[in-house]
């Protein structure tokens, strides 16, 4: 599949790699040749320096043959402008990172973009936001997601020594409902058996019917989310997209905001309904003091800057507060986000990643959520008719390493698999696989289809 990215900044940086590492024909476009230089020097790609939403430009690449063009500078507009350009020169599917509220808020006056040739528009710090809001509704899990239309939950678990499942085996713990797909082990991913041992400090990957999921309280002791306050350092388009859906919840928390500019301050008090606005600096502890955030608050850090959110979330730790996400940009701050308390960590960037690859994945792909800085996933697939999958019971399959078969939903019902689970036509599965491993997972679920065809059911 030939792919033109439009922007050379962190976002456009690993989409780039991650296209390029599934052998896709890769463009890269910034008129910043400065902007360019890392791409050059650690990409294989082609990059051109220029106006990516200029028709010159994009008549100089062959943009006619291109199949997908995904435009995530920091401008809106030139964002939405080179997608209609490239709409208008035939190519199939066009993506555009859009940030500001008011082009993607629901208004009766609001523009059809599909119309005007956008197939997809991409608001990281909303998809940021709906990830916190998950994490929030399941407090202490590192991580949250939801597939096959919320009927199938992946949750993230670091374990403590206190908990009761610390030195077990897993053949021990009896699990029907859930299935453990992977372990994070000093930073390594182990796929587990029944003869695997949890050790503390390991971060287990479960899988499930959502229903189920009150099970694993027993197990873990993960805690029921009753909490007093929801704290936010920051007041960002992430925190006021947030506020929006905590407001939105049945039982709404408390909410307060924590933001270091006084003119911000004033905008948010304003702007947000049934949320408290605190002027104050979130890396001082005499603010923490002054608003008493203790063991009974949520302590989300989201002021923009990793430095500040490391900061900010070690003073929160020392105050005993249990439960910390914090933002992170920096892959390699995660260790520091572990060491600071942080209970989770969102990088926006890879979840428009994840939401990109679903689209030059084939059509049998239904989602993607990408994990541990991207070197693992959980793919959602449908199996299609005459694929490998379907042929015999799963231990007899020749699964590639490093993937494991979390789920099947069956005649809408969902099935922890086993050894003589047999998935049939349609059926849907849950997979969590390496990414160097997906694309053999996925010839597994297709009818002798080529990786990269171009199908997609996304549109």
């Amino acid at each position: 599949m030939k792919v033109v990215v439009v922007g050379a900044g962190k976002v456009g940086f690993d989409l780039a790699k991650v296209l390029s590492e599934e052998e896709h024909d890769v463009i890269v476009i910034d008129k910043d040749p400065a902007a360019l230089k890392p791409v050059i020097e650690t990409l294989d790609v082609m990059t051109v320096a220029g106006n990516g939403a200029s028709a010159a430009v994009l008549e100089e690449i062959g943009i006619t043959a291109v199949d997908i063009i995904i435009a995530v500078t920091e401008n809106d507009e030139l964002n939405m402008i080179a997608c209609m350009t490239a709409k208008q020169c035939g190519v199939p599917v066009t993506v555009a990172r859009v940030r500001n509220p008011d082009y993607t808020s629901p208004h009766p006056y609001l523009l059809s973009y599909a119309r005007f040739g956008l197939d997809l528009i991409i608001n990281p710090e909303h998809l940021a936001a709906q990830e916190i809001f998950r994490l929030v509704e399941f407090p202490m899990a590192t991580d949250m997601e939801y597939f096959a239309d919320g009927r199938l939950s992946m949750v993230g678990v670091k374990l403590e020594e206190t908990m009761g499942i610390c030195g077990k085996y897993i053949r021990e713990l009896g699990l029907a409902n859930l299935t453990i797909v992977a372990i994070s082990r000093d930073g390594e991913i182990i796929i587990p058996n029944g003869n695997t041992q949890l050790l503390a400090k390991d971060k287990l990957f479960l899988v499930g019917a959502t229903s189920g999921f009150h099970s694993l309280n027993g197990l873990v002791r993960m805690k029921n989310p009753k909490f007093k306050r929801v704290i936010i350092a920051g007041g960002g388009l992430i925190t006021r997209y947030l506020v929006g859906l905590l407001r939105g919840r049945k039982k709404r928390p408390e909410i307060k905001v924590i933001e270091v500019s006084d003119e911000k301050s004033k905008d948010l008090a304003r702007d947000l309904e049934g949320c408290e606005v605190v002027h104050g600096d979130a890396t001082k502890i005499e603010v923490f003091e002054e608003e008493n955030l203790g063991p009974g608050d949520i302590f989300i850090a989201l002021t923009g800057s990793d430095n500040s959110n490391l900061v900010a979330s070690m003073l929160a730790h020392k105050r005993g507060v249990e439960e910390i996400i914090c933002q992170i940009s920096r892959e390699d701050y995660l260790p520091l986000a572990e060491m600071s308390g942080v209970t989770a960590a969102i990088t926006p960037r890879l979840l428009t990643v994840s939401t990109v690859l679903k689209l030059v994945r084939a059509s049998n792909v239904l989602s993607i959520s990408l994990l541990n800085s991207g070197e693992a996933e959980f793919i959602e697939l449908k199996a299609e008719p005459g694929s490998a999958v379907t042929q015999k019971p799963l231990r007899d399959l020749e699964m590639p390493p490093g993937a494991v078969v979390g789920a099947v939903i069956q005649n809408r019902r969902v099935i922890v698999p086993r050894g003589d689970t047999q998935i049939h036509p349609g059926d849907r599965a849950l997979l969590f696989s390496l990414r160097s491993t997906a694309p053999a997972v996925e010839n597994l679920f297709r009818a002798e289809k080529p990786v990269g065809t171009g199908e997609n059911n996304a549109f």
